[in-house]
């Protein structure tokens, strides 16, 4: 169950779509506990996302526990001052949705030795999955990249990105070796 799941900051960053920076902020601020990132807490950090990160963080604070709860009790909304009420089933159902789909189109990649030195790889293709992830990360429009690459669909533009964003190439660059 994605309840129990566990999610790096990269992770969170991408299925939510916030700045990396913010989510450690997050972090920095104690009002996420850990680097290790439950549902409950991409819930929060999608709210917060929708409503622009407006509150102090005393009050995030106070908000993240009184979700935390909500999600616990399984209701279906949680309402925040008098005229404001957030839909956690919505949300839920979004981000349920979102990783489940992404956590099937990734078992879909091709990662082998052989292929690319090992970098994910579409189906079929020696096209690399970070390759597609930073066009779409410098601007490029999806419509621009399924015109250069056919075989691709939109899911498969929407989560390179998300792959990209969520494990980024860590350490130095690997060493071409040179032939006489």
């Amino acid at each position: 169950m994605l309840m129990q799941t566990v999610f790096t900051p990269n992770e969170a960053s991408a299925f939510v779509q916030l700045p990396e920076k913010r989510i450690y902020k997050e972090i920095e601020h104690k009002i996420i506990v850990r680097t290790d990132i439950s549902f409950c807490t991409l819930i929060y950090l999608s709210a917060l996302k929708e409503m622009d990160f407006g509150f102090s963080v005393p009050e995030r604070i106070k908000f993240h526990q009184r979700l935390s709860e909500a999600l616990s009790q399984n209701l279906p909304a949680l309402n925040i001052g008098s005229c404001w009420e957030l839909k956690l089933n919505t949300i839920q159902q979004e981000l349920s949705e979102l990783v489940t789909s992404f956590d099937a189109w990734k078992e879909k990649l091709v990662i082998s030795p052989d292929i690319m030195g090992g970098e994910p790889v579409f189906p079929n293709s020696r096209l690399t999955v970070r390759h597609i992830g930073k066009l779409i990360e410098r601007g490029e429009l999806p419509e621009n990249i399924l015109e250069d690459y056919p075989y691709l669909s939109e899911t498969d533009v929407k989560f390179a990105h998300i792959y990209a964003t969520a494990y980024p190439v860590v350490g130095r660059p690997k060493k071409h070796e040179i032939f006489d």
